[in-house]
């Protein structure tokens, strides 16, 4: 097999065959940082590697076993891409429905009633007043005032360039604003009732969106020109053109170095039947689901791997923002629950995935528990277990880790990756949860590539090391086991 990371013209073909791995750096640590005894002498010092662009996919609604255990057809995200990169067996979401996950993500802000419901009317928070450990008391609404801050917000701090891509954004003029951030209208005083769901001609929806929320953000009109639509705007009245992600790709000089990418409603595995195109090239297929994300990640995962950002420092991360059980008829889509008009999705599913937290998530003041009665239970809280894959040359092909993590996981690392190391909560530069006490950012589980060497796609018949949970920090290594891919 070839090498992921090539030059010329040979990066397109390359892209599929292969996979590079991740680096980690490290160097002794200091003498009162070690453990005593028979362990001193096995550790290390981790440290983030350089990885220089990060493109942060979100999918939608499902558990674990709805994924990646066979249970669907999806074979490019349950087989292909893990093969190239990272499987984590072990990552949460914080919350239930969409929306409060996605706030999470990228401020560190725990769960409230109105993210939780993904916000019915687009107002602005109330009272907005701070609480402790950097949250925010939001009895009602769901945009957070300017004193929110968020990891757009730190980026821009750093001068790290940064762009959001969101299919199908400004396909309907005046159904939301794409020249700011993509809101639904303003969230003053009564704000926007129903501020969005799919439509065939314009599937995407602010709820998956993580910019509309924060004044901080939707404030800055040189911020909301970095929130685009996937494909491309063309120039309207008063408005440059904005670039696709196709195009922003083609240099590395033009790739921003942090992207998130949301595809629309259909095509994030959201809708189990889409709205509108699905991407199959048949007009008369609307199948969603996991069917679709598949196609969208068929189409746009090997043009981030062909490019000239991703062959030099690139990771790719497919996440989902929280676990639904699977539909037992469809194979694919949001949940089941009693009561249904069609009798064959009335019968119980394994709701275990979808209900539980981990890295001892706190509630938050708004809130009794994160997870928030998700599918009529009470019982625990927490997003469920979703599973994620990164992809990078930082990171060993086919490799798996166990060891848990969160979307404040997810956002203390970035943070961490990018150089952010004052302010926020605890004056370290993480914001809200994610400056939890004891909250493990990415280790050497995830960047466990020692040189950044290019290496080829786990074949079945490989040794795929497997990273088992540890209860300490990422200073401490993590040894893996080695298990056998399959076939």
């Amino acid at each position: 097999m070839g090498r992921l990371w090539s030059g010329g013209r040979r990066r397109a073909a390359v892209a599929l065959a292969v996979v590079v791995a991740g680096a980690l750096t490290v160097s002794a640590g200091s003498a009162s940082a070690q453990p005593q005894g028979a362990d001193a002498a096995n550790v290390q010092r981790f440290h983030t590697p350089k990885v220089g662009h990060v493109w942060t996919i979100m999918l939608e609604n499902k558990s674990y076993e709805a994924t990646f255990t066979g249970l669907n057809s999806n074979d490019y995200l349950w087989k292909t891409l893990p093969s190239y990169g990272l499987l984590m067996r072990q990552y949460y979401g914080t919350g239930h429905y969409s929306l409060d996950n996605y706030i999470s993500l990228v401020s560190g802000q725990a769960p409230a009633p109105a993210n939780q419901a993904d916000c019915a009317q687009y107002t602005n928070v109330a009272p907005g007043s701070p609480a402790r450990d950097g949250q925010v008391l939001a009895s009602t609404g769901c945009v957070y005032p300017s004193s929110v801050k968020t990891l757009f917000n730190q980026l821009d701090a750093e001068k790290v360039t940064w762009k959001a891509y969101l299919q199908d954004m400004g396909n309907t003029a005046g159904r939301e604003d794409p020249y700011k951030c993509g809101i639904p209208g303003d969230p003053s005083g009564a704000g926007v009732v129903d501020p969005g769901g799919a439509t065939p001609a314009d599937q995407y929806v602010p709820k998956h969106n993580p910019v509309p929320w924060f004044h901080s953000v939707i404030d800055n009109p040189a911020d909301c020109a970095k929130v685009v639509n996937l494909d491309g705007l063309a120039a309207a009245a008063g408005h440059p053109a904005q670039s696709s992600l196709a195009q922003d790709l083609q240099k590395e000089s033009t790739t921003p170095r942090f992207n998130w990418i949301s595809p629309n409603n259909c095509s994030d595995a959201h809708d189990a039947t889409c709205k509108g195109d699905n991407l199959s090239g048949d007009p008369n297929n609307h199948q969603g689901g996991l069917y679709a994300s598949d196609v969208w990640l068929k189409k746009y995962i090997p043009l981030i791997m062909a490019s000239p950002a991703f062959q030099h420092d690139g990771m790719i991360q497919i996440l989902f923002d929280e676990g639904f059980p699977p539909y037992k008829m469809y194979g694919n889509s949001i949940a089941d629950y009693t009561g249904n008009s069609n009798p064959a999705l009335n019968a119980p599913t394994d709701t275990a995935q979808s209900i539980v937290a981990c890295c001892n998530e706190l509630p938050g003041p708004n809130t009794t528990q994160p997870g928030f009665q998700a599918f009529g239970q009470d019982t625990t809280p927490g997003g469920g277990v979703t599973g994620a894959v990164f992809i990078s040359r930082f990171i060993q092909p086919g490799s798996i880790t166990d060891q848990p993590y969160n979307h404040y996981s997810w956002l203390r690392s970035m943070e961490d990756l990018y150089g952010v190391n004052t302010g926020g909560t605890d004056g370290h530069g993480h914001l809200g949860y994610a400056a939890a006490y004891g909250l493990r950012p990415f280790g050497n589980d995830v960047y466990n590539n020692a040189g950044g060497h290019a290496m080829a796609a786990l074949r079945a018949g490989d040794q795929r090391p497997v990273y088992p949970a540890v209860a300490t920090g990422p200073d401490v290594p993590t040894t893996p086991q080695l298990q056998r891919a399959g076939g």
